[in-house]
C-alpha cells in the first residue's frame, strides 16, 4: 500500500511540474536574421540619383552623395540678374543636369520637393528642378516656392532633371544678399499600398 502511494504521489509531482512549465512564459530568447543593408553611393542606392552630363556643378561628393553646388571652384555663386540651364529642357535626354532612376524592382511613387534653408524674399520661381521621363515628357517641376512633384515609377525606370536658377532674367531680380541654398527631397510611397510612404525616405 506504502509503494502504491508513493507511486501516485510521484505521478502528482511530475504532473504538477509539467503542468507548471507548460504555462510559464520565458524570460529569455535569442533569434538570428540576416540583415543586408549595405549603404552605397547615391547612384547604386534604391532611388538612385546619378551626376548628368551638364558640367562641374553637379557632382558627386566626398560622401557619394549627388551635390548641386555653384561654389564648385573659384566662383562664389550665381550672378544676380541672370538665368542658368544646368542640362538641356529641349532635350533631356541627351542633356541634364542628373538622373533619378527607381532601382527596385517594384514600382513607387516618387514624391520630389525642394526647401529653402532661409526666405529668398519673393513669391517667383526662381529655382526649378525640371524632370522628364525618358520619352522627353515633362512630368513635373519642383520649385524652391512649395511646387512638388509625384512621379508614378515603374521598376528600373529613369528620369532626367534639367536645373533652371533664374536670379531675375525672367523674374523678380534677387540681389546679392539672396540665398537659393536648401534640400532637394525624394519620399517614396509604395504603389501597391496606396502611397502611404510604407517603404520611407
Amino acid at each position: 500500500m506504502a509503494r502504491i502511494i508513493r507511486t501516485v504521489m510521484l505521478a502528482g509531482i511530475v504532473l504538477i511540474a509539467t503542468t507548471a512549465v507548460g504555462a510559464s512564459a520565458f524570460t529569455a530568447a535569442t533569434i538570428d536574421r540576416q540583415a543586408n543593408t549595405d549603404v552605397v553611393a547615391d547612384e547604386d542606392g534604391l532611388i538612385g540619383l546619378t551626376d548628368g552630363n551638364s558640367g562641374n556643378l553637379v557632382f558627386q561628393n566626398q560622401q557619394d552623395q549627388l551635390e548641386i553646388n555653384f561654389e564648385n571652384g573659384t566662383a562664389l555663386g550665381a550672378n544676380t540678374d541672370a538665368k542658368f540651364e544646368l542640362g538641356d529642357p529641349a532635350n533631356p535626354g541627351t542633356s541634364q543636369a542628373f538622373q533619378v532612376r527607381n532601382n527596385d524592382d517594384e514600382a513607387h511613387i516618387i514624391n520630389v520637393g525642394y526647401s529653402l534653408d532661409a526666405d529668398d524674399g519673393n513669391t517667383a520661381d526662381n529655382y526649378e528642378f525640371r524632370i522628364f521621363d525618358s520619352e522627353g515628357n515633362d512630368v513635373g517641376t519642383v520649385t524652391e516656392e512649395g511646387t512638388t512633384a509625384a512621379v508614378n515609377a515603374a521598376a528600373g525606370a529613369s528620369y532626367n532633371v534639367v536645373v533652371v536658377v533664374d536670379t531675375g532674367h525672367g523674374t523678380e531680380t534677387l540681389t546679392s544678399t539672396s540665398d537659393l541654398s536648401g534640400t532637394l527631397s525624394f519620399t517614396v510611397d509604395d504603389v501597391d499600398e496606396g502611397g502611404t510612404n510604407s517603404d520611407g525616405n
